[in-house]
């Protein structure tokens, strides 16, 4: 009899320690489900606000190509729900906040890039901070990275009359070019998922990719007084 008890003691125990895994396993998947959804929305929130903006600030950066210099990946402009979804993740685990202050905190849902000649680079640059800022666009940073590790050209971001936050990179022919052929290594430095290893041989590829950049005369003095 008391083999028995013993017997059913243990089933029961097994039984229930079953239940609670279960009951744990669909708990995760549904908390899963919830933070998709919420992040679904706040990704196609961002996007609705930047295709609303997008027309007039296409066309007042339209205005800065001149001399030869033009916007690369126009077409791409307003990021895409699947990668806008994974960026507030990515950010939110990153930066160890919710995800609306991550979702806050993306100034590149509306992005463009302007490729200028070297030789017209470093007078280009503050022509066309000037052009915008006169069209009351505020300057939210600045970042001036030629001479950089992982990165060369200059990062703006900057928030239109109407308040919706648009990021502007100024590049090289050169520097566009080798941006673009390492975007898959920048990819995997920055993805929480990505094991050591995986980011070590990323970091050396990056640094590879990035000696291959010319520095256009000046541009490294580049600067914007926010102010």
């Amino acid at each position: 009899m008391k083999q028995m008890k013993k017997i059913s003691k243990h089933i029961s125990s097994n039984f229930m320690y079953g239940i609670n895994l279960q009951y744990f396993r669909n708990s995760l998947t549904m908390l899963t489900a919830i933070m998709v959804m919420a992040t679904a929305v706040l990704a196609q929130s961002l996007i609705s606000e930047a295709q609303a903006a997008e027309p007039e600030i296409t066309r007042d950066v339209r205005a800065l190509a001149q001399n030869g210099s033009y916007l690369a990946g126009l077409s791409h402009r307003i990021k895409e729900e699947d990668s806008l979804m994974h960026k507030i993740l990515t950010d939110a685990v990153k930066d160890q906040v919710d995800l609306k202050q991550a979702a806050d905190g993306i100034s590149d849902v509306l992005r463009y890039t302007l490729v200028i000649k070297d030789e017209d680079y470093s007078r280009q640059v503050p022509e066309a901070m000037e052009k915008l800022t006169n069209n009351n666009y505020k300057v939210l940073k600045f970042r001036n990275a030629w001479g950089g590790k992982f990165y060369q050209g200059i990062n703006v971001q900057l928030l239109n009359p109407s308040g919706i936050k648009t990021e502007l990179q100024f590049h090289t022919p050169n520097s566009y070019a080798i941006k673009q052929a390492s975007h898959e290594v920048y990819e995997i430095r920055r993805n929480p998922a990505s094991t050591p290893a995986e980011v070590a041989e990323a970091t050396a590829r990056s640094i590879a990719f990035n000696d291959m950049v010319n520095v256009p005369s000046g541009a490294k003095d580049i600067s914007w007084n926010q102010g």
